[in-house]
């Protein structure tokens, strides 16, 4: 009897069942549509990381990592140094003359390569940066130490993309009354240059580097 009671259910109800069962379906194939959209955007979107390492002091390491899903080409790095309320803006990349002999790892020495995803390239010790920065802009007269912020940004090109994407990091120089320097990181991650009016913004600063 219970049987028969369902089966005539189901039958007067078949067109209301027909249309819950579709909105299932369309709700499912939404949501799987989603996740290829969220997968496809994720490999896209590019991560680079610029980090203090070995280290908090003068003498420790800056390193520029890609987190990418898909690799980069860095193709440019660019410091600015902050000193008592001026700026000073150069390219690290071409700073100076390279010997022909760039040892095991040449994106390391030149700044510049490509990166698969997880690898990364150490572009030295933060007071060799800052002074390499200093003597190429003449002023060997001012020490690494009273420099009060480094800005570094990194421009990579990554996967099909027409601009370059990018990353920022700054840091600040602190002095103890020891006279002991500290590379403090101003925030805990790296800024993403993601947006494309930040992108061509981007783009603007390595054409005015050439």
């Amino acid at each position: 009897m219970f049987e028969l009671n369902l089966w005539r259910w189901l039958s007067d109800n078949s067109a209301v069942i027909g249309v819950l069962l579709s909105l299932l379906m369309l709700i499912v194939w939404a949501a799987y549509l989603q996740l290829i959209l969220f997968q496809f955007r994720a490999t896209r979107r590019s991560s680079i990381l610029i980090t203090r390492a070995a280290g908090r002091g003068m003498r420790s390491r800056c390193l520029i990592t890609n987190m990418s899903t898909l690799p980069i080409y860095v193709t440019s790095l660019i410091g600015k140094l902050h000193i008592a309320g001026r700026e000073i803006e150069l390219p690290l990349t071409d700073l100076q003359e390279l010997p022909e002999d760039l040892g095991k790892d040449p994106r390391s020495s030149m700044a510049q390569g490509s990166l698969n995803t997880g690898e990364y390239m150490n572009i030295g010790h933060f007071d060799d940066i800052i002074r390499r920065m200093l003597e190429a802009n003449d002023e060997t007269e001012i020490q690494a130490t009273e420099v009060d912020r480094i800005e570094l940004t990194v421009a990579a090109f990554h996967g099909w993309e027409d601009l370059p994407v990018g990353a920022v990091r700054r840091f600040r120089i602190q002095v103890r009354s020891d006279e002991v320097a500290k590379v403090q990181p101003i925030g805990l991650a790296t800024e993403q240059i993601s947006r494309r009016h930040h992108r061509r913004q981007l783009w603007k600063m390595l054409e005015n580097h050439l």
